[in-house]
Order: structure tokens, then sequence, then C-alpha cells
């Protein structure tokens, strides 16, 4: 063998830092890496240190041996005559400071102190620290004792919650699972401690439970326990969507055997809850308190109120940076500080006798009207905003027995949340990353809203986002404040045309829909356009025919983001928006239009399912491919083909089964080895009940349930991090289009709707276990032929179903008996025996029946 060196090139280490001193002088242990060394300075003396070249850093990290001196100032030049980037502390507690200078390029450190003090180290802050307040924050988190600042500047994954109304969407507050509520979006945090007797108690020192009013209204709350103390901290909005307020209520509690003294301190900090990894449309981390006044009654920030007491304060202070996390350097009552870190702190000093509690009430303003609330009784308050919840999600209810999976509850909060997530009439994912408004998270939110009651809010959603709708007659994925987004994403022209076809379905009167009919049909026209422009002879060679007759490549869900693909979530989407076209044609009398628009979808059908199986054929693969160029695996949008809307034969039966079984492999072998994924996954729940595999929808339901974060706030993410510490962006907490997912998943388990055939299919998705736990009822639930509720019971070793429609569907309710209860299966309607088909499914064309099934004899 053999070596060959290359050209070799030589640099010189640059020398390590000095300090311009006097022989005889102590400032040379500034630099010397030894803590036990140190400067003693006088009033008025200076040290400069030379970094013996220009560098690139972002501050400077004093360590003080004790106490600090009064004030002094740090400064920096890059010959040692002109100074600049001067700044002054005059409240540091001492210990260590971290003086962040911004991005700096400088030879030579100056620091001048006024009073006596000893300094033992000076060294240099990376260069991010300056730029970034969060990594300034992130460096003294773990410098200072663990629960003086948030967990997630200690790289640990943080989760929290919405505080909101319905309507009120970023408008909200949230509050973290360790009890730090955040002053409106993007706002400043107060975080409680206790001080018990001489120790101080942060969330670090205490085992933390999160809880729900009545463990399923969207009014959350946290508990701290150690011995001798409770803290319960609960939180919830009332008022209007327009101008909300948020009431937070801090109930501390002796839990000990004796008399003892405690103070709640709840600190004013620049930090948000939305953690510091969270950086979309509003990112996380630092708020900026650049002047900070604590009165007595109320507290304003930067000028502006951010709260008001309802329980008076036995002190206050506020500081800057310097002053120390645990608010120990601070004396005044206000605090300014340019770099935005000023903080402060109220504390509320109280004597409770064995088992006594007191409360703190706090209130503050979630939207730009900061005017102060009329001040009432906090148990009225929260009655009230607890008995409006329940009467909101008093419509649809599902109420499964003890001992059956929570799948009601989790219906109830994942309406509340996507209500408390709508701004005004935009249906929005998010309150923080995802403050948005997307026509593909709106549509499929919708969707789920109209089967839980709630038609006004779709209706106002397709209200509200028609008018974006470009002149071209595309439709734009998303709008927000500054208007649409022109990126272009071919599944939105379906999505709106679809849900205007689901809203006249669900009732929508068609004199109110009339006006929107010449945008839905501009949408229809130009997804015509799109389509025509793949159905060309360059696309039926043999390399090209998969392509034939889809639309153009898109990003589309933000799964080909890395460069637009043939996706065929796109096209099944338009698929379904031809359909809805024609639903909304002939209500308005336009028989014309209506037949072209279903000749065209059974036109686009044809080329589609073509190009799904030559995909199929020329990647080699048994399974649908998420894009037909690209020969990707994606069950997650692939659901989209059998479910939401979609008919049985809009994708090849025999690629649709192995796409799922796959899909389940890789979702029990993600049980043994846990990784991260999407909750969208939801979606495959419904995707196994269209395919008769009930078993699989509902461990899939109790794998994705376990992922909630926290379990006790009923929500999903965006994104679930293994393991659950790992910090990472998580999207939004919780996440609307996730929790209609979920819904629609939910509420197929007990009715889903077969449009090719105008069939309900009841009870698909329950497991006669939880019959003999109890009775199962489904009241109100909404369908396109009206009203449905329905109870399932054990009688005797029998299934009973029982069922109440407005109306019997066209074709008829589904009960898949053989899935149910095996293909020998006997069945009693209204008394009397009925046969089942040899496919296995009865169909009832009654409006309401009485239906037992029960195990044939082997």
């Amino acid at each position: 063998g053999s070596l060959s060196v290359g050209k070799i090139t030589w640099h010189e280490e640059p020398p390590p830092p000095a300090v311009e001193a006097p022989l005889k002088s102590d400032r040379a242990a500034l630099v010397d890496g030894n803590p036990k060394t140190v400067w003693r300075a006088t009033p008025g003396e200076q040290a400069i240190i030379d970094l013996s070249r220009v560098r690139d850093f972002g501050g400077v990290r004093l360590d003080w041996a004790g106490r600090a001196p009064r004030a002094y100032e740090v400064a920096v030049s890059t010959d040692g005559h002109g100074w600049f980037a001067g700044k002054r502390i005059a409240d540091s507690d001492g210990g260590t400071d971290l003086v962040a200078l911004g991005e700096i390029d400088a030879r030579y450190i100056r620091i001048a102190v006024s009073g006596t003090a000893a300094l033992a180290e000076v060294s240099l802050l990376p260069l991010a620290v300056g730029e970034h307040a969060n990594d300034l924050l992130r460096m003294a988190a773990k410098l200072a004792p663990k629960g003086d600042y948030p967990r997630a500047y200690l790289g640990r994954q943080s989760y929290w919650t919405l505080i909101g109304v319905a309507g009120g969407g970023s408008r909200s507050s949230l509050l973290s699972e360790d009890g730090a509520v955040e002053l409106g979006p993007e706002g400043a945090s107060l975080e409680p401690f206790v001080k018990m007797g001489r120790k101080r108690l942060s969330w670090a020192d205490v085992a933390i439970e999160q809880n729900l009013k009545g463990g399923d209204l969207p009014m959350p709350g946290v508990e701290w326990r150690t011995k001798g103390m409770s803290l319960d901290v609960r939180a919830f909005a009332f008022g209007d969507s327009s101008h909300p307020f948020a009431l937070a209520r801090y109930d501390l509690r002796n839990t000990g055997a004796k008399r003892r003294d405690f103070e709640l301190e709840l600190a004013v900090r620049p930090m948000q809850v939305n953690p510091p990894a969270q950086f979309l449309t509003r990112p996380g981390g630092f708020s900026p308190i650049r002047h900070l006044k604590l009165g007595p009654d109320f507290a304003e920030i930067n000028g502006r109120p951010a709260f008001y007491l309802w329980t008076r304060p036995t002190s206050r202070v506020a500081g800057t940076f310097q002053a120390g996390a645990p608010f120990a350097g601070m004396t005044s009552d206000e605090a300014r500080e340019a770099d935005g870190l000023a903080a402060g702190a109220y504390g509320f000093a109280m004597t409770l006798r064995p088992r006594e509690k007191r409360s703190v009430v706090v209130v503050y303003p979630l939207s730009d009207d900061r005017a102060p609330p009329a001040k009432m009784r906090p148990d009225a308050i929260e009655a009230q905003v607890a008995q409006r919840w329940r009467e909101t999600l008093s419509g649809t209810r599902l109420t499964l027995p003890k001992g059956a999976p929570e799948i009601g509850q989790n219906v109830d909060l994942a309406v509340a949340y996507i209500l408390m997530l709508k701004d005004h009439d935009l249906l929005k994912p998010g309150a923080r990353s995802y403050d948005r408004a997307w026509i593909r998270d709106g549509a499929m939110i919708a969707e789920a809203l109209l089967r839980t009651g709630h038609f006004d809010v779709a209706v106002d959603f397709f209200k509200a986002y028609a008018p974006f709708v470009f002149a071209s007659g595309k439709v734009p994925c998303c709008v927000d404040a500054r208007g649409a987004d022109p990126t272009p994403e071919n599944d939105s022209n379906g999505e709106f045309a679809w849900l205007a076809g689901e809203l006249i379905r669900y009732g929508w009167k068609p004199d109110e829909a009339r006006p929107y009919w010449p945008r839905v049909r501009a949408a229809l026209a130009y997804l015509d356009q799109e389509r025509q422009s793949e159905r060309t002879p360059a696309n039926q060679t043999p390399e090209t025919q998969n392509l034939y007759g889809l639309l153009p490549p898109s990003i589309s869900h933000e799964g080909y983001s890395d460069k637009p693909a043939f996706s065929y979530w796109d096209d099944l989407w338009a698929l379904k928006g031809y359909r809805g076209g024609a639903v909304l044609a002939r209500a308005l009398g336009d028989d014309a239009e209506a037949q072209r628009l279903t000749q065209t979808s059974e036109e686009f059908a044809g080329d589609l399912k073509a190009s799904i199986l030559a995909t199929a054929r020329k990647f080699h693969e048994d399974t649908i491919s998420g894009a037909a160029d690209r020969g990707d695996f994606d069950p997650t949008s692939t659901t989209i083909g059998l479910t939401t809307g979609a008919h049985r034969d809009d994708v090849p039966p025999d690629l649709a089964r192995n796409t799922f079984d796959a899909y389940w492999a890789r979702l029990v072998e993600r049980q043994a080895k846990p990784a991260g994924y999407t909750p969208y996954e939801l979606r495959s729940i419904a995707a196994f009940l269209r395919l008769k595999q009930p078993a699989r929808a509902r461990a899939a339901l109790g794998y994705f349930l376990a992922d909630q974060a926290p379990p006790a706030w009923r929500q999903w993410a965006e994104v679930v991090a293994v393991p659950r510490r790992k910090e990472t962006f998580l999207g939004d907490l919780p996440h609307g289009w996730v929790e209609s997912d979920f819904l629609r998943s939910a509420l197929d388990l007990f009715a889903y709707e077969r449009p090719d055939t105008r069939q309900m299919v009841l009870i698909e998705g329950f497991d006669p276990a939880w019959a003999r736990l109890g009775e199962t009822r489904l009241d109100h639930l909404h369908t396109p032929y009206g009203e449905l509720s329905l109870r399932v019971s054990q009688s005797g070793g029998a299934l009973d179903l029982a069922y109440d429609a407005e109306a019997a569907p066209p074709g008829g309710f589904v009960i898949d008996v053989a899935t149910l209860m095996g293909k020998d299966a006997r069945v009693v309607v209204d008394g009397k025996a009925a046969s089942v088909p040899d496919n296995g499914e009865l169909i009832l064309h009654e409006a309401r029946a009485d239906v037992e099934i029960s195990k044939g004899a082997r």
C-alpha cells in the first residue's frame, strides 16, 4: 500500500487572551482559568483584556467571587482606543453574569467597576448567545439550579394546552404542563413558585399532574404535590371571541398536620409558554419585556396592561436579567432593560392551618382591548364558562360504559379544541405555529363539524374562504392576515368544491349557496385546465403513461416540499371536488352543468385508477404510491382514497388492502420500537373500517390515544416526539386538523356513509366486549340524511342495537353482521328473524329498528 500526503498549510494558533495591566497587578487572574484567583477591584478601576486578534463573539461571561460591584460597565474595541457596544449593569446579584452584547467583532474587552468587587474569570460567549435571546436563556438555565427556568430551556421537551373561547383563535393563552400561563399570543408568562418555610419550590421539586374540569371540558389545570403542600393551578377564558379574557386561579393548600407559613410567588418572565423549539408563524421562546411596572393590583408590560390582580399581593419586585432568576437581587417594583430581559414577581404570603386553602386570582386580556373586566366572583365566572361549554358540546354525544376506551370524552374535547382554534369564521389548525387557515385542513375539519351538529360553523368557514379564490379560479392553499398564499398546492380546488357539495348535502339552502356558485364553478374550470394539461400524447408513452390525466405536480400536503410531485392526494381531492360541484349544480337547478361534472368525474376516475395501477407496475410495488412519479409509500395520504367522501371503487381494492396491510405491520413494529410520527395517521382507523378490519381500527386507536400529551388533557400535537422529552418542533398543541382526524375516525366506528350507494354503515368498529360493560349511546349524530341516534347493549348473549333516524338513507342502513359476530350469526329485527345475505351485510330500510345479533351454533 501507499500513503500520499498533499500540500500542507500551517496556521499559527492565536495566543491566549491576556490582560493589559502592571506587572504586579492581579488582573491576570481574570483569564488564567482558575476560579480561585481573583481580581480585587476598587471603585473606578478597570481591566482591559486583549484577545490577541479580532474575534467573533456574542458577549462575555463574568464569574464574580461573591457579590458583584454596585454597578459595572462592559465595552469592546477593535484597536484599544475606540470603544463600543457598551453595556452598564446596575443590579447584578453576583455569581455568574452572562452579558450579551450582540454580534461582536472585537479584540479588546474593557470592564470598569463602580465599587469594590472580586472578579474571578472572564470568558467569551458564543456568537449565537449574543444574537438570539433564546440561546442566552438556554445558557442561563443550564447554569442555574434546576427549576429556576422552564424545562424547555434545559433542552427538554415541554407540553402545553390552549386556554381560549370558541372563535378566539390566536386570541388565546397557553398553560404549560408545569403550571405557567402565557399572557396572550407571543406574550410573557406567569410562572408559579412556592416558598414553604425557607425552602423555595419549583416545578422540579414537586410531583405534577394535569387535569380538566369534569374530565372533558376545555378548562385545564395543573396540580403540584409535595409533602406538606399542594398547589392547584386552573385557567380558563371567558368573554366574547373578539375581546376575550383569561382567568388563572392558584389554590395553595397546607396538606401537613401543623400550621405553616407559605408564600406563593408569581414570576413575570420574558418567556412564552410556547417553547423555543417552535419556529413557525409565531416563534416560541423569548418574549421581550423592556419595561415592567408592577402595581398593587395590575402589571404593565412595555407600557400596556398585562394582567390584573384580583387578590392583593404582599410584595412585588422587578429587575433586570442580571438580578438573577430567583429575583434575589431585585428591590424595585419597576424595571427597564433594552434587551427585553426584565422580569419580576409578586409575592402572596399566607399562614395556613392544616387542610386550609387560600386562593390567588389573576385576570389578563387576550386581545388588544386592554380595559379590565368587571370584577366578579371567580367561582361564578368558572361556573358560567363550564355551563357554556356543556351547552356547546351537548349536541352530538357519544357515551361508552366505564372500562371501555374513553372515546366519548375525547370526542367532546376534539370539538372544543377545534372551536377554540377557530378565528372568527376561519377554521385554523393552530393558535401559534399554524395560525393560518388552510382549505385543506378547513374542509376536513368542517366535515367533522357537520357530523357533530356545528353546521353554521362549517358554512361560515366556506363563506369566509370563498372571497380569497383568485380570478383564475385557483383556490389558495391558505390565507392569513396578509391575504391569500399563491403557493401552488393542487389539492385546494378539489377540497373547496367538495366542501360546497357537503354543505348542500347537510342542508345548506340553495338560495344561500347560489352567490358562491361562480367561485365554485371557476375552481372546477381551473381543475379542468390543470387536468387537461397532463392529458397529452407526451403522457402516453410506456415511461409516462402513469401520469396521463393527472393534475400537474405540486407540493401538495407539504409532503413534497422538496420537489413538486404528481401527488395522488391532489387527484383524489379533485375527484371529490368534481362530485361536490355536481351536487351543488344540481341543487341550484343547473342540470346541464351537473351532468357535465358527473361525466368529467367519471372520466377522471378512470384516468386516476389506471394511473395508480400503472404506477404500481412501473415501480414494481403491490401498494398504492403517494405520488405517481415517486413510487413512495404514504398510507396516511392514501386514506383519502377510501374515506371522507370516497367511493368504494376509487382505488384498486387489492392495492388498497396491501397498502394497509403494510402500514399495519409498520404500526405494530412501532409499538415495539417507538419512533416519532405525525398523528395524521389517525385517519388510518377509518381506512381499516372500510377494509372490514375493525380489530385493527380499535387497536390503532388505542395506540394513538396512548400518545396524547399530556394524557389528561386529551390532545394531540402535530408531531409525537420519541422519547417524550426529546426537544423537537411539535407544530401546535392541540392541533385542530389532527383533532378532526380523530373526530371523524371515532365517529366512523359507530356510523359512516358510503356515498356511492347512499348508505350508512352502523357499528362497524364496535367491540362486542364493550357491550358486556354496559350500554353505549351515540345521540344526535348528523348525517346527510338527517339525525341519527343509536344505542348498543347486551341482552343475554346477544348484541342489541337500537337505532332511530329522521329518515333512512336511500340505500338503507348497513350492519356488517359477519364482521361483527361471525358468518353464522343470527339476526332478529323488531322481533322477527332476518336472513343475512352471503356477503354478511344486513341492509335495513326502516328509519328505526331494534336489531338483535347473536352468534350462531357451531
